[in-house]
């Protein structure tokens, strides 16, 4: 135990089966004994839980009496004594309740319960887990005890006095973002989660409208504009919790180390549900407190488009009575799919091994035979400590969407303590020479294919990237100014690693670098590789169509900076084609008689074009922003150092812009060239805002192709719509309905009386 605390207050201690709440006896004049060991005493006890830790949360001492406090502080009497409490919170699994109890350090002194469970507002371990920590406050008026504490799924509850709440901040540990739909408007989801509150009456609509077109022409006053932010705010469509046309309302989620899944509303960020994963026991009956979650994943349930699951993924221990060494080492992984309209879990299945690498499998668009495509999720699980990949769902449909698609799946793992990166395939179980693996279709071996380890006196492996899943793409080529095309190379298989010295007696020499290798991750073919001499790390990429951009640190100019490399097709048949002829083509149907199929183990001439800018910020990450169909421009969204979020235009990260435009570079829209990026006031996503701690930046397209919903996530949330392109597809937000009705009323309504003074007037003039 902790000897010097429990002589300020209590500790706890903690043995092979229990742990016990410990105090410390002052030393009293004359005593014979002065050994710290006799003069502690145990205020109570209780036995380990499952995964053998306490189940007890101890608050530090707390005074009651704070007379002739700093008189007694010198001695300690037992009148001090008796006025110190400490407080412990113990979940009762049994009970499925949390009991809390002060206790006092003067001996003979019996501990008082404390009311933490509140009726209006329970608290349940089976939904919070197990108490993490507790603090006692008392009231300097009455003496009243109150007690807040923190539960294991990053919750604070206060009880005390005529005071209760309970605060969820699990969203500020989330690790995983996903954006995911709202139910249809006309569904039983949409039925059970319609909030009245957001929803407004036809009074305040009208009201709303009015007072928008009295601001639009500024003839409002304060109050009112005040008061048209307050109705914005609180009522309108944005906050209804069901789905509308342009993808606007969408939910996120939050899923924590701990297994706290939180769903929040985009309009206002007010919560929907809530599931904790950490309570109770998981399908094998085992404690669900030991996995630590680390996946979150869309997942398809059925062939029900209006469906809307969640896949999560998390590992612990495996519980084992076996002395052998690779039992004790053993882990396991739970999959647990849940409903993202109420928060329910309808599957919860426990593997038997550690899953390393998710592998979805591609969807059933991509297979020319109806009979043989699979709607449903399906995916390859990869194990951490075997060659082994298994498919999941346990089902007939994901085996033989495995057999369809594992052949053109392969992955890459990133091994930065030996300085290498390896890439595997999937090999069909009739190709292994295990004889229960040729057995089993729903197991795979994942097979070795290539590896590519960088010399030491490069340096480590500072940063990598590689594209994400289904990656829309509109345009697989480039209009130049002279009508020429550029066909851009646009492999899923392109993967970012940078290498650069790590170490401190390298960092400040001039033969410092960091050199960007493009490697293909189905062969491990190096596509491309460039030094940049005098720079260190970290790097930080993203990668996007043909497109990788990574920024790392300059030393000659003391400054941050930022690269780019291109990527196109510079096979001969390819070169200086025409837009004109490839539109031709397109019209006629020729283009898909001379369609060409580009593999990774026949790569075509590439030509690279790179360029480097200077930028003022330091980043944390890089994201790039994809509309639905790919044909809004992108944006490279950048993590800054002062936790803000700046959106760079693709264009200014163009390496072909020129130092001195011609007819035909200003045509084509290149800006010019100049060393520093421009960073425009608006280009700051965050506006005046930070996110504190920030963790990540996620971003969705939604059903419009000029908006994306970004979101970035630490210890604060801030979400935003980017139009990279501007919204061209849309109406502005405080466009006046009621404007425009009244203007189109007035115009027919003119239009009808001029009629008839048109025609009164020809009838006059005919008379004469």
């Amino acid at each position: 135990g902790d000897v010097a605390a429990a002589r300020g207050g209590a500790a706890l201690a903690s043995g092979s089966e229990s742990c016990a709440l410990i105090a410390m006896d002052p030393v009293a004049d004359g005593s014979a004994s002065r050994n710290p060991a006799d003069r502690m005493r145990a205020l109570a006890s209780w036995p380990l839980d499952s995964s053998g830790a306490c189940p007890a949360a101890v608050s530090p001492a707390a005074l009651l009496d704070r007379a002739d406090t700093k008189q007694a502080s010198k001695t300690a009497p037992a009148a001090r004594r008796a006025s110190l409490r400490v407080a412990a919170v113990v979940a009762d699994a049994a009970e499925n309740a949390f009991v809390a109890k002060s206790f006092s350090l003067e001996p003979g002194v019996e501990a008082s319960p404390l009311v933490f469970p509140n009726e209006n507002l329970p608290l349940i371990p089976l939904e919070r887990g197990a108490a993490a920590a507790c603090w006692l406050a008392v009231d300097p008026k009455d003496g009243a005890l109150s007690l807040l504490a923190a539960t294991a799924d990053a919750s604070l509850s206060l009880r005390g006095a005529g005071v209760a709440w309970t605060r969820d901040e699990s969203v500020a540990l989330a690790g995983e973002v996903l954006f995911a739909r709202l139910p249809p408007p006309k569904s039983a989801a949409a039925a059970a989660a319609d909030d009245s509150r957001v929803r407004p009456s036809f009074r305040e609509s009208l009201q709303t409208q009015i007072l928008a077109a009295k601001a639009r022409f500024k003839r409002a006053t304060k109050a009112e504009l005040a008061e048209l932010t307050a109705q914005r705010r609180s009522r309108g469509d944005k906050l209804l919790p069901t789905r509308d046309a342009n993808g606007f309302r969408r939910q996120i989620l939050f899923l924590s180390p701990d297994g706290a899944l939180v769903s929040l509303h985009n309009g206002d960020g007010r919560q929907l549900w809530r599931t904790f994963l950490g309570g109770g026991v998981d399908a094998a009956g085992d404690p669900a407190d030991a996995y630590r979650y680390a996946v979150l994943l869309p997942w398809r349930d059925g062939d029900d488009d209006e469906d809307e699951h969640a896949l999560i993924l998390g590992t612990a221990d495996a519980v084992s009575d076996e002395d052998d060494v690779a039992q004790s080492r053993a882990r396991k992984t739970r999959a647990v799919i849940v409903d993202v309209y109420t928060g329910r879990i309808t599957s919860d299945v426990v593997l038997p091994f550690e899953a390393a690498h998710v592998l979805p499998l591609p969807g059933a668009h991509e297979h020319e035979k109806g009979e043989e495509a699979h709607e449903p999720s399906a995916m390859l699980l990869v194990d951490a400590h075997a060659p082994k990949a298994h498919v999941f769902p346990d089902t007939p449909h994901a085996a033989r969407a495995a057999r369809l698609d594992a052949k053109r799946v392969s992955f890459f793992t990133v091994d930065q303590e030996n300085n290498e990166v390896r890439g595997y395939a999937l090999v069909r179980p009739s190709g292994t020479d295990d004889e229960t693996d040729e057995a089993d279709p729903r197991l795979y071996r994942a097979a070795q294919t290539w590896a590519t380890k960088f010399p030491r006196e490069l340096g480590s492996i500072v940063g990598f990237a590689s594209k994400p899943a289904n990656e829309p793409t509109f345009a697989w080529t480039r209009v130049l100014g002279d009508r020429s095309t550029l066909f851009k190379y646009l492999s899923p298989n392109v993967i970012f690693v940078a290498v650069a010295p790590t170490h401190t007696s390298h960092v400040n020499d001039e033969a410092s670098a960091v050199s960007a290798h493009l490697l293909d991750a189905a062969t491990g073919r190096v596509l491309y590789r460039v030094r940049h001499p005098e720079a260190r790390g970290p790097v930080h990429a993203v990668v996007c169509e043909n497109w990788v951009v990574y920024h790392y640190f300059n030393q000659r100019a003391g400054r941050f900076s930022m690269s780019v490399l291109e990527l196109f097709d510079d096979s001969e048949h390819r070169k200086g084609v025409a837009a004109g002829e490839l539109m031709l083509d397109a019209l006629t149907g020729a283009a898909n008689a001379n369609r060409e199929t580009v593999s990774s183990f026949a790569p075509p001439p590439l030509r690279v074009m790179g360029q480097s800018y200077f930028v003022r910020q330091s980043a944390t990450t890089l994201v790039a922003t994809y509309s639905k169909m790919g044909v809004t421009a992108h944006q490279v969204l950048m993590g800054t150092g002062t936790d803000q979020v700046l959106a760079l235009d693709k264009r200014f990260l163009d390496p072909r812009r020129p130092t001195k435009p011609t007819r035909e570079d200003r045509e084509e829209g290149l800006v010019p060239y100049a060393e520093v990026l421009p960073i425009a006031p608006k280009a700051w996503v965050t506006t005046k805002h930070q996110v504190a701690r920030l963790r990540g930046i996620v971003t969705a397209p939604a059903s419009l192709e000029s908006t994306v919903l970004c979101v970035a996530h630490g210890l604060d949330v801030f979400f935003t719509r980017l139009h990279p392109s501007r919204s061209y597809d849309m109406l502005d937000e405080e466009f006046s309905y009621l404007l425009l009705i009244v203007t189109l009323a007035a115009l027919a309504v003119g239009a009808l009386s001029t009629q008839g003074m048109v025609l009164a007037k020809d009838l006059d003039r005919h008379w004469k």
